[in-house]
């Protein structure tokens, strides 16, 4: 490994050495003239004077600053241009002392006849890449009229949006939301994709956003998180902008939504209110599903402001942060169906269960922002936050295990109803092998509060610098549950019934602090060194009560499940019943150092950083079990190597390459070391492993982004590829004759997976009124486990009425099962394709979606499986001038290739929208919804691994009819001094 890392450090030393002739800069900062707003990717020319030949050309950076490197003194010309503005010519000398030129602030004057003749020679363009960032023009996309951002989200070539609403960008998860370069409820997506208007938006930007260690200096420490950049629209800025919308449909379908912006030339303040039961619901998504009923109220409150926009170098102070609420209540069905991989010829266990459940949360939080510059080289950012939150739960499941699929059986419909009867189906009795009927009830509540301070002193303008960051944080939580399970074993050893109280109160503390130096020498090179410490306690209590061995029978009949959740009225009669062998406290204390080293190159066209963490980590865990006579301390030291190399080419301002490699370690758990059992659900049994060892890591990734503005075609690809060594996978022990459930984790070698996508999207004809976006995706994993069974006989049977609690008590059953490892290889396709047309009142398209899933298995030929879901229609939205707007979308959804025969299914999804706009500037619009006008939705989802298949059926929001009524009201003060001065004027 030393060997390879020095061999990189070289070939970065040896890389292009002529560049360090350039000796000059000349830095600046473009600006709109009139609003001040910083002006992103304006092309920066620098001429010689003589010829007015260009000897160097850039763009400005996402702050609007640019930096052009010459080599020799001398008198040029500075050029500076940008679409829809006019161009800036600006004489320059350059000295032999100038090693820096600060050209100040550029400001570039609007051009309305160039505006004009661009959009009626061709229209916008849907994708441009400009340098790392992907650009959305929003414009060039329709929506129905009042859709809020999320509508628009799904719209984007390569952005995916999943059933559980993450967000992610060419395969990478979107982390962060920002509006205009800033954080926007502390980039909480739901709140700006349910709330944000698409009125207000002009461009949605998509980029690896860099840390501000490095924004302010410019040296990539490799800390970066994929965002979207929410640009609002220039005419809004020093302007009001509110948007409400009030609705309610038929099953009492509800919605409310209150937005307010205010922007001033150095502030922005949002506000937003939010009431509704449609949550869960996915308009004209891709999704297969969604998940329970839920209604939703929060609102809050963010907030920016700085002292002065033209202050870059001391003085500048920005404050921002946001205060936010919300509520939920959610009420969830599902019903699911899976089958088990054994190794004992070729047999599988399966399962059947339905659960319905009733929970609420609640939440407070504030968070902060505070940005100082107090001279040209010293930036201080402070962010503090605080949050609390409590939820309420309870829920009823039935589950059901067989040993062979129970719908084999004969008009079989619903095993779960068959075998929950009083005189189950013969035939389905036969092969079950217990049932188990489940109520939980359950509180939480939680407060934390966190703080980050980062400290940046520059020493001199060639990149040397000082750096501290330190964060600290505290949280404390108790938790409080209630179960009650009746267990029938179908093999003639009756039942078991259990009443159990579980108390969790925790509270855990951290801090770290990191000192960074960075050098920079031979021109383009940076050595960076940082050191980190880090400390984490924790401390968690969990005690468990078994109420069902209280004398008094009302608790030990299953006729008490009505009274789940109460508890006896004596301390000593609780004490009485505590389950010692699955009670349990521990401490953990954790001391982390971390060195990283770093050498760093960087000129117009290549980048490279190689380095290598070293993480010599110290855990302290003190453990308390008292029904397993377990009371230890026990100390763990690990030194942990990280290598890490991040290379890009950039052939133009559009176009670029990017490799990254980094590996890695992962630790067990402390608990999972412990030679401890849990058997406190009796149908599933887990226990520690004292032999676990770390698992490691490598991760590759490769990217390409380009961008042909002639054209209007943008592409893009990559691909990435993760080797996991000794990873952690549970070893599942199953007893045939009871359906009890035992699993130990152990390591286990061959897990990879390898994805790899194409983007690619253009305009088509003269006038681009025609778009093509078409997104492929492929994936490739090989996932690895341990599957085996247990076959019953008179010590399984015996072993029901034991309580076994130390680990030694079960060697037995792993000793004398069938162990096996089982390869699970997974092929996986997904296609988007989209063609649309866009030109004045129309907008109409066609769309089609894929998506293959090929899984098999190295232990049974009957696991494997090709599960095939299609879709593909089209759209039409009509706008007319006089207000009236149509929207209508009709898509055929199909599955084939599951085993389950009701799961292969065709589902035509039709959805229309009639709106009508008026009032003066159309403020006011009125529209009626029509969602699964056929009403053929279904909710259904699979999961395939190495051990399992699990189908799964939930309930969610599908047809139903919605009214609207919105009202938008814009007050822009520029716009009303402009019409008194015309006034004035003609008088």
């Amino acid at each position: 490994m030393q060997k390879r890392i020095l061999f990189l450090f070289i070939c970065v030393f040896s890389f292009n050495i002529s560049i360090f002739a350039q000796h000059h800069v000349v830095n600046g900062r473009v600006v709109d003239a009139v609003t001040g707003d910083i002006i992103e990717y304006a092309s920066v020319g620098v001429l010689r004077s003589s010829d007015s030949t260009l000897v160097a050309g850039v763009t400005s950076g996402d702050k609007g600053m640019f930096s052009a490197k010459l080599k020799s003194p001398g008198k040029y010309i500075l050029k500076v241009s940008f679409m829809g503005y006019q161009p800036h010519f600006q004489n320059i000398q350059i000295t032999s002392k100038d090693r820096t030129k600060d050209v100040g602030s550029i400001k570039l004057s609007v051009n309305d006849r160039l505006l004009g003749e661009a959009v009626i020679k061709t229209t916008l363009a849907r994708v441009e890449q400009k340098e790392d960032t992907t650009v959305f023009n929003a414009g060039a996309y329709r929506v129905p009229e009042g859709s809020t951002l999320e509508a628009l989200i799904k719209q984007l070539p390569g952005v995916e949006v999943a059933e559980d609403g993450s967000v992610t960008w060419n395969g990478k998860k979107i982390t962060e939301f920002l509006v205009n370069g800033k954080d926007f409820f502390k980039g909480d997506k739901d709140v700006a994709m349910k709330n944000l208007p698409t009125d207000l938006v002009s461009k949605i930007k998509a980029y690896d956003k860099k840390s501000d260690y490095t924004e302010e200096t410019g040296i990539d420490d490799g800390e970066e998180k994929t965002v979207l950049d929410i640009s609002t629209k220039k005419k809004l800025d020093r302007s009001l902008v509110s948007n409400v919308d009030l609705a309610y449909g038929t099953k009492d379908r509800y919605s409310t939504n209150v937005f307010v912006n205010r922007f001033t030339d150095r502030s922005r303040i949002s506000a937003y209110v939010s009431l509704n039961n449609i949550e869960n619901h996915s308009y004209g998504g891709y999704g297969w599903g969604n998940n329970g009923l839920t209604a939703r109220k929060n609102g809050g409150v963010d907030f920016s402001w700085e002292n002065d926009k033209e202050k870059k170098e001391a003085g500048k102070f920005e404050v921002g942060g946001s205060v936010y609420y919300g509520y939920s209540d959610t009420d969830m069905q599902t019903s699911s169906a899976s089958e088990t991989f054994l190794s004992s010829g070729g047999k599988k266990s399966f399962s059947n269960s339905f659960n319905r459940s009733s929970s609420t949360s609640s939440y407070i939080g504030t968070n902060f922002r505070l940005e100082w510059r107090i001279d040209s080289m010293t930036n201080v950012k402070f962010r503090p936050s605080f949050k609390y939150d409590k939820g309420d739960n309870h829920g009823n499941r039935q589950t059901a295990t067989f040993n062979d699929d129970p719908y084999n059986v004969a008009g079989m419909e619903n095993p779960l109803d068959s075998i929950f009867a009083d005189n189950p189906q013969q035939a389905l009795a036969d092969i079950a092998v217990n049932r188990n009927e489940h109520l939980s009830l359950g509180n939480s509540e939680s407060k934390s509060v966190n703080g980050e301070l980062s400290v940046l002193r520059r020493l001199n303008s060639k990149g040397r610098n000082l750096s501290l960051k330190a964060r600290g944080g505290y949280r404390s939580s108790d938790s409080k549950s209630f179960s009650v399970s009746d267990i029938y074993y179908f093999n003639g050893d009756g039942g078991k019934f259990l009443n159990q109280y579980s108390h969790t109160p925790s509270k855990n503390y951290n801090y770290d602090v990191r000192l960074g130096y960075a050098e920079a020498f031979l021109e383009n090179f940076v050595a960076e060194a940082r050191y980190t410490y880090a400390f984490r306690y924790s401390d968690s209590d969990r005690s468990r009560y078994n109420l069902d061995k209280l004398e008094n029978g009302y608790w030990g009949d299953a006729d008490c499940f009505p009274v789940i959740g109460s508890l006896p009225t004596t301390a000593d009669s609780l004490a009485a019943v505590r389950d010692l062998d699955n009670s349990q406290y521990a401490t953990y204390k954790y001391y982390d150092h971390k060195a990283e080293l770093s050498i760093k190159f960087k000129n117009e066209k290549f980048r490279a950083n190689v380095g290598v963490e070293l993480n010599p980590e110290k855990t302290k865990m003190e453990y308390n079990r008292p029904g397993q006579h377990i009371d230890t301390l026990i100390t763990r030291n690990v030194l942990q190597i990280f290598p890490d190399v991040r290379l890009r080419y950039r052939f133009s301002k559009s176009k670029s390459l990017e490799l990254n490699y980094r590996g890695y370690s992962s630790q067990p758990s402390m608990t999972n070391l412990l030679a401890v059992v849990d058997n406190s659900n009796p149908l599933n049994v887990s226990m520690g492993n004292p032999g676990l060892k770390p698992s490691w890591t490598n991760s590759l990734d490769l990217n390409y982004n380009g961008y042909n503005y002639d054209s209007q075609t943008g592409m893009a690809f990559g691909a990435s590829y993760t080797q996991t060594g000794k990873t952690v996978s549970n070893l599942l022990i199953y007893d045939e004759g009871t359906g009890v459930q035992y699993t130990r984790p152990e390591n286990i070698n061959g897990k990879w997976a390898a994805n790899a996508y194409y983007m690619y999207n253009s305009g088509l004809g003269k006038e681009k009124y025609f778009k093509i976006s078409s997104y492929t995706s492929l994936r490739y994993s090989n996932d690895v486990g341990y599957v085996s069974s247990f076959t019953s006989g008179q010590h399984s049977r015996a072993m029901l009425g034991l309580s076994r609690s130390h680990i030694s008590d079960y060697d037995d059953i792993f000793n004398n099962a069938q162990i096996n490892k089982n390869t699970t290889k997974t092929v996986g396709v997904n296609q988007h394709l989209k063609l649309n047309f866009m030109k004045d009142w129309f907008d109409g398209g066609v769309t089609g979606a894929l998506n293959y899933d090929h899984s098999q298995s190295s232990m049974q030929n009957s696991n494997n499986m090709d599960a095939w879901n299609f879709s593909y229609g089209g759209y039409v939205n009509l706008t007319f001038d006089w207000g009236l707007s149509l929207y209508t979308n009709l898509r055929m959804r199909s599955r084939r290739g599951y085993s389950d025969a009701s799961m292969n299914t065709d589902e035509l999804l039709w959805n229309a929208q009639v709106s009508y706009s008026f009032l003066k500037k159309k403020a006011a619009t009125f529209s009626l919804q029509f969602y699964d006008i056929l009403q053929q939705q279904s909710n259904v989802s699979r999961m395939v691994t190495a051990m399992m298949r699990n189908d799964t059926w939930s309930n969610g929001i599908n047809s139903y009819c919605m009214a609207h009524f919105i009202y938008k009201l814009n007050i822009f003060p520029e716009q009303k001094e402009s019409k008194k001065k015309d006034k004035k004027g003609k008088k």
